[in-house]
């Protein structure tokens, strides 16, 4: 597994009327190994390059952690917008779940 640098994971929905019904995005990994061929995350729109391989991004929980601690208003996560959340490597690292669990907290 690949770790990417980050600075923020947990972001506020830019879509003026809350895009699926989520008020904030969650994209813990980066990329995605099942190669969907309908999915609009491969697009070359987003310059993802090597979308077929999946990374994570460093610090998650740490980032998710302190992103959730600023937010000031609360609202819906939505997690995977740009990647599968239960990927093939979530089985080991359980990043998602982790987050899943600190989002309850908060």
């Amino acid at each position: 597994m690949e770790y990417i640098p980050a600075k923020t994971i947990v972001t506020k929905v830019k879509a003026p009327a809350n895009w699926f019904g989520i008020d904030y995005n969650m994209n813990i990994y980066k990329g995605c190994c099942h190669g969907c061929i309908y999915c609009d995350s491969r697009s070359d729109c987003y310059g993802v390059e090597d979308f077929d391989k999946v990374r994570a991004k460093e610090d998650a929980l740490k980032i998710i952690r302190d992103d959730l601690r600023r937010k000031t208003r609360t609202g819906v996560v939505g997690t995977g917008a740009m990647s599968d959340p239960y990927n093939p490597f979530e089985k080991e690292l359980m990043l998602s779940r982790h987050a899943l669990e600190l989002c309850d907290a908060f």
